[in-house]
């Protein structure tokens, strides 16, 4: 198959909330996929090495006509409208990876995250002598967010990046019994802190985040 030229003109720019039912939309959508991730009807490995199908799940409704593959697909996948889209992200050179790599470094992302949940595996598993439940959610949480972090600065998707990175929190935490309640898919957790606290991450400076997912999930596990 011939490569495709540059992106093309006339593909639209994709943005979700230019549908007037977005909110109710994504709303129960997000509602339903983590209604599935707690009562077992996903895998959280599965989805959270590759998020793909939830995506198309929460969006599908929300896509220009001719892109419906806007969906559950990255940029630089061989779509006529993604195979050359790039994103910004305000004024961050770090975040919206080029999209001919995209696919890449998901790969390498999904491989992230297998060997994380292996070795998360391993450490719940131990005796609570040998590693207290504490330390345990400690280490999960810290990894989550070093995973949620790394997706939102690929960017993969053309939109909706956010929701998914979030999820990713959700399927990791839920994992190990841990469900983040105040975590939301949407709306997005409060801003400030959240985009502050993301940029603190990505400059070197996780705890920030990890305090307020922690704080998520001991709100939630006391209720």
């Amino acid at each position: 198959m011939a490569e495709m030229a540059a992106h093309p003109a006339d593909c639209p720019n994709w943005d979700y909330e230019d549908f007037s039912n977005h909110a109710q939309v994504v709303l129960e959508q997000s509602a339903d996929v983590l209604l599935r991730l707690r009562t077992g009807g996903l895998d959280t490995q599965a989805v959270s090495s590759d998020t793909r199908p939830i995506h198309f799940h929460v969006f599908k409704r929300l896509v220009p006509d001719g892109c419906e593959y806007f969906a559950g697909h990255y940029r630089g996948e061989f779509f006529r409208c993604l195979k050359h889209y790039q994103v910004t992200v305000g004024n961050d050179p770090q975040v919206g990876y080029d999209s001919g790599t995209v696919i890449g470094w998901m790969d390498e992302l999904g491989n992230l995250v297998d060997s994380t949940l292996q070795a998360l595996d391993q450490g719940h598993s131990l005796p609570n002598s040998q590693v207290s439940p504490a330390d345990k959610l400690l280490y999960t949480v810290a990894a989550a967010c070093r995973i949620f972090e790394l997706l939102l600065r690929i960017h993969p998707y053309a939109n909706g990046n956010g929701h998914m990175a979030r999820f990713v929190i959700w399927a990791i935490l839920g994992r190990f019994g841990h469900w983040p309640h105040r975590w939301t898919l949407e709306p997005r957790p409060p801003d400030p802190p959240y985009t502050d606290l993301i940029i603190q991450h990505r400059n070197g400076n996780p705890e920030p985040l990890e305090r307020f997912v922690l704080n998520c999930i001991a709100v939630s596990d006391n209720q």
